[in-house]
Parts: C-alpha cells; structure tokens; sequence
C-alpha cells in the first residue's frame, strides 16, 4: 500500500505543477489595457431592471358578529352542531363523574380523578365562544369555575400521606364550592340553549353512568 501511495502521489505532482503554470501565463498574457483587443470594460455592470414591489395580501375579512334574533339563532345552531353540543354533553358528564372523588362524611377515604374532566376542559375551550351573550357568559363561567374548582382540589391533596391538616381541608372545600358554581352555570347553559333555542341532547347527560 505505501509503494502505491508514493507513486500516486509522484505522477499527481508534475500534474498539479503543469496546471498552476498554465493558469499563470494565462494572466501573463491578458493585456492590461482594456481599450486593445476588444476586451470588455471590467467595471461595467448589466444593466437591471428593478425589482417589482411586491403586493400585500389583501387583509382577512372579519365575519360579522351577528345582531338580530335571527342571525343570533342561526350563529348558536352552527355552533351547537359543529362540536357545540358534543363539547357540552362531554363536559357534563366528565364533570358529574368526578364528583365521586368528593368525601361525604369525615373520615371517607375518596378517590380523586379529573383525567377526563380537563380533557373536557380542553375541548369545551375550543368551543368557548358562543355565539349568543347570555349563554356564552354561562358558558365561559362554567369552564372557568370548573377548572378551578378542581385545579384547587388538586393542589390541597398532600403527596404522601392520607390525613389532610385543617388548612388542607378547608382549601379542598372551597375547590369544591368553586366547583359546584361551575356546575350551576353549566345547567344554566344547557337550560339556556333548550328554552331560547330549542336545542337539547338526545339524552340527559346528568344521569350518572
């Protein structure tokens, strides 16, 4: 391998040498002088045509906020069947399930699980804008109070160990009085949304399963 190295390298030198020197009587022999032999003026530049300014896109047009009765109606009915009730349904539901981690009695050992109840969370925020004032306030109040209500809960639940301190206790039932608000403004909607505009679930979803 090494007597084929250095021949590889002895036929590649005088290559290399032949090439530098052509490239340098190559610049040897360019006239300096712009002016002989038709050479073109180096300092000239093509000419260009100028860059065209680009145009804006035109700006997004704002759907209306509706304002009569009629469009208010149409705008809930869209909202209710593209997710609005799926949503709703969800977050009732989720929420009446984790009422089972709520004690009854002192002394009750409970399973606490807001799992579902945040994801329910998470879709009914998608939804969060309902298209009527009223019923949107409701709504709005419902998620938030719901949420934390039971982010309250969770943060009073000590890690290791079962007995709650006095401080821990009442922190745990306060979550849970913002919790029942939710809940109150969750019915609130649905009653809404049935008397106003006549659109109820096929089933009741307070029914506990």
């Amino acid at each position: 391998m090494s007597t084929w190295s250095g021949e590889r390298d002895s036929v590649l030198l005088p290559l290399l040498m032949i090439v530098v020197a052509l490239l340098l009587s190559a610049c040897a022999g360019a006239d300096p002088d712009p002016a002989k032999g038709g050479a073109a003026n180096p300092t000239a530049q093509p000419a260009t045509s100028p860059s065209p300014t680009p145009t804006p896109p035109p700006s997004p047009t704002a759907s209306p906020t509706p304002t009569t009765a009629a469009e208010i109606a149409e705008a809930v009915n869209h909202w209710y069947a593209y997710g609005g009730e799926t949503a709703m349904v969800s977050l009732i539901k989720e929420a009446v399930k984790a009422q089972a981690g709520r004690p009854r009695g002192e002394l009750e050992t409970v399973t606490v699980d807001f799992g579902g109840l945040m994801e329910a969370l998470s879709t009914a925020r998608v939804f969060r804008s309902l298209p009527d004032p009223k019923t949107g306030t409701a709504w709005a109040a419902a998620i938030e109070h719901l949420d934390e209500g039971a982010r309250e809960v969770l943060d009073a639940l000590p890690k290791d160990r079962m007995i709650l301190t006095p401080g821990e206790t009442g922190q745990v039932l306060r979550g849970w009085n913002t919790y029942d608000e939710g809940l109150k403004s969750l019915k609130a909607t649905q009653a809404r949304l049935d008397r106003t505009f006549g659109l109820r679930p096929s089933s009741d979803p307070w029914e506990a399963r």
